[in-house]
């Protein structure tokens, strides 16, 4: 078999050779990591919609199992006609794993062992 006038059989040119190992390294070095801007670390504290789509259920359901105290929450603003709840994040999603909101669980057990190791943290808990 013959080769075609314009195939060149030499090796590559060592500037293209170091060329293709400076852009392999420059893909395979490390990123900096950036500090996560504000607002992009997610809250300790949920909101009752956040609640309600991590649990599958209604605003309407979360405030009212809120209210009847099967959800763990704080209320930190009242109003003449509603109050403001925040939901700790760590316990709504471990109620959203082992399916608090399908009735597998009972929620009041969940609140009531989730208040209890607050106090026991804290000490003092009011309510």
């Amino acid at each position: 078999m013959k080769r075609s006038a314009g195939a060149d059989s030499s090796p590559p040119a060592p500037d293209l050779v170091e060329a293709a190992v400076r852009m392999a390294l420059a893909l395979l070095a490390p990123r900096p990591s950036f500090p996560p801007r504000p607002g992009t670390i997610p809250s300790s504290m949920l909101t009752v919609a956040q609640t309600a789509t991590l649990l599958g259920v209604s605003r309407s359901t979360v405030i009212r199992k809120a209210d009847a105290g099967e959800l763990p929450c704080v209320v930190i603003s009242r109003g003449t006609c509603q109050k403001m709840r925040r939901f700790p994040r760590a316990p709504i999603e471990g109620l959203a794993t082992h399916g608090g909101g399908t009735g597998q669980m009972e929620l009041k057990d969940y609140t009531a062992q989730w208040l209890a190791s607050i106090e026991q943290r804290t000490g003092q808990l009011k309510t």
